[in-house]
């Protein structure tokens, strides 16, 4: 999986690409969410428009983040959600806990100052 990051006015994009599966690297995306707070991140969008699979392992990688953006006060929104992810989300009872939107644009919107 290939995680890259970039900034649309005070909200920070994290953009995944590949499979989210048991096999790949755990922890990669919480330590990008770390990285990004590191560089003065509070809220996040998590960009899903790359991912090609997830299984259901890697639900624990979406609440990390969700947990370690949380603890400083920020929020994280998912940003064009595969339905296989909404499908995992949806069985896990944790749709409730992640609002998504359809861009990324859209998503950053909701997070910006009024």
């Amino acid at each position: 999986m290939e995680i890259r990051d970039h900034a649309i006015g005070s909200v920070t994009v994290i953009a995944l690409d590949g499979r989210l599966t048991i096999n790949e690297r755990p922890g990669q995306l919480k330590e990008a969410v770390q990285a990004a707070q590191g560089r003065g991140a509070t809220d996040v969008v998590l960009d899903l428009t790359g991912i090609r699979y997830m299984d259901s392992t890697r639900l624990g990688e979406l609440i990390a983040a969700h947990v370690t953006v949380s603890r400083v006060g920020g929020r994280l929104k998912l940003a064009a959600t595969p339905p296989r992810v909404v499908e995992l989300l949806t069985l896990a009872g944790l749709d409730g806990i992640f609002e998504r939107f359809d861009s990324v644009e859209d998503a950053a919107a909701s997070l910006q100052p009024s």
